[in-house]
């Protein structure tokens, strides 16, 4: 059945009728659920909100990988006059320009594994070729020249949180809470399909039975008109009847409008098209369930997702405290860097090739180390108490959290203690009205019977069937409130009491 149901749906979705044009989808409850599960507008914005998560979380550990950016100046072009000091005399504005073309490669590997506060290494290659030329008394001076450099440079903070861990981690907490989120909303709108559901069952059969009352009014007014003309029954007793016909019939109408509306907002819940024609199929069976309190509020503790959300705030609100905290403390920056480097012959003739120019580059880069180390330690002194109030404030989140936390068991326990009392009340109240609906059938039977035979009037017979229409919507009502308790208890211990299974892995 659940085959044939995503066919014709897909179908309808496609343009194309399954069976007949306009021939009503007949739904199940999980058939409804699992349509609504794959393509209601809530599903679908929370699958974005986990990939944002996932792609979050992917992100954070490509920060840990090998990367390499570049960067290539084409050209870097300068021409303008500066001024030159001369020794016991004013400065002179000597023209010059220059023609540069650069390019520089980074290749980076982050060290987020490194103590007190992790540390990155960069690989560096450089080189650019530089035409320049000044102006001179006779004849214009022009140079060309070309620059090569290989370079390993090593930045390291110290005393200091690690940033990209402390990333990592975050994105993950942001992630898991993301998953639980997702569980939690499908639960949550299982439950609202699961009462929307049945509220439209229970629509769709108010609407059944007002149509029945026109048409079991309408043999009540053919049979007093009959005896109104036969002089059996008095005329007002005949008016009455055929204005009980008018009432049941606008209420026939109302009931379809309403029964329309909540078509719709049905259809937009579990995501269908709002010109697909659907109906729902509900079995009404009652079967005991036995529910062990303490055993729906162990479960309820122990899956529900509120309380791991609540673990992962704590969570975050303590890593927001050592950030909060890191802002003032002592800092270090250790930086170390080996570079060989080299410059062209300046000896060189101005019309020497590219190639030229490189070799020569390269052969002084090989001769010519550069090192260097330093270490920077920043210290605070004094800031009026400013970090320390921030700290305070942010400890004092983490107790509201923490509070909360506390809080939100005892909402839990209370929440799964009122819903198992919810369901057995339920079931109890489901019980006695169907007893209530069958002896209500069973005395609309034996007053219609008794109709026909002349024993009581059209007004004794509307009597019965208003209170035959009242059983029945009251069962409805009643069973419609057991499944929606059912539904809640299997969101709040998100335990199928029903099956006796596992809603979460």
């Amino acid at each position: 059945m659940k085959f044939f149901t995503t066919v014709s749906v897909m179908l309808i979705f496609l343009g194309v009728s399954p069976l007949v044009a306009q021939d009503t989808l007949m739904l199940s409850l999980d058939e409804c659920i699992e349509i609504a599960l794959d393509k209601s507008y809530n599903i679908a914005r929370l699958r974005q909100s986990n990939y944002r998560a996932e792609r979050n979380l992917w992100a954070a550990k490509a920060a840990y990988r090998t990367n390499a950016s570049s960067s290539i100046f084409a050209p870097i072009y300068n021409e303008g006059f500066k001024l030159i000091d001369v020794v016991d005399g004013n400065p002179v504005s000597k023209k010059y320009g220059d023609y540069k073309i650069r390019g520089v490669l980074d290749i980076n590997q982050p060290m987020p594994w490194l103590p007190l506060g992790g540390g990155t290494v960069t690989f560096r290659s450089e080189a650019y070729k530089l035409d320049s030329w000044t102006p001179g008394i006779d004849e214009e001076l022009r140079s060309k020249n070309f620059y090569t450099s290989l370079s390993l440079r090593l930045h390291k903070p110290l005393f200091t949180i690690n940033t990209l861990a402390l990333n990592l981690k975050q994105a993950e907490l942001s992630y898991e809470r993301q998953e639980h989120v997702f569980k939690r909303s499908e639960l949550s709108l299982v439950y609202s399909v699961t009462a929307a559901f049945y509220g439209l069952y229970r629509q769709s059969e108010n609407h059944k039975i007002n149509l029945e009352k026109v048409q079991r009014q309408e043999k009540i007014y053919k049979t007093t008109a009959n005896k109104y003309r036969a002089g059996l029954i008095a005329e007002v007793e005949a008016m009455q009847s055929e204005v009980d016909l008018i009432q049941y019939q606008n209420d026939a109408k109302v009931s379809s409008g309403n029964l329309i509306k909540e078509e719709a907002r049905f259809k937009q819940l579990i995501g269908l098209p709002l010109d697909l024609p659907i109906g729902v199929n509900a079995v009404l069976t009652l079967t005991p369930i036995h529910i062990d309190v303490d055993k729906a509020v162990a479960l309820a503790l122990k899956n529900r997702s509120e309380i791991v959300e609540k673990l992962i705030d704590i969570e975050q609100q303590k890593i927001n405290i050592r950030q909060t905290d890191a802002r003032v403390s002592i800092k270090g920056n250790l930086i170390a860097y080996y570079d060989f480097s080299g410059f062209s012959d300046v000896n060189l003739p101005y019309n020497s090739s590219t190639s030229e120019l490189f070799e020569s580059s390269w052969t002084v880069l090989r001769d010519t180390p550069n090192r260097g180390l330093t270490f920077e330690l920043e210290v605070p002194i004094f800031d009026w108490g400013k970090n320390k109030a921030e700290v305070q404030a942010a400890k004092t989140t983490l107790t509201q959290e923490e509070m909360a936390m506390a809080d939100l068991k005892v909402t839990i326990i209370r929440e799964v203690r009122d819903i198992v009392r919810d369901v057995s009340e339920a079931y109890d109240r489901v019980t006695m009205l169907t007893k209530s609906n069958e002896v209500s059938q069973r005395s609309f039977d034996i007053s219609l019977q008794r109709f026909s035979n002349g024993d009581i009037t059209a007004t004794e017979l509307d009597r019965a069937s208003e209170k035959l229409n009242t059983a029945r919507l009251s069962y409805l009502q009643a069973y419609n409130e057991y499944q929606i308790a059912l539904a809640d208890l299997k969101r709040k211990t998100l335990f199928d009491f029903e099956n006796d299974r596992y809603l979460v892995k």
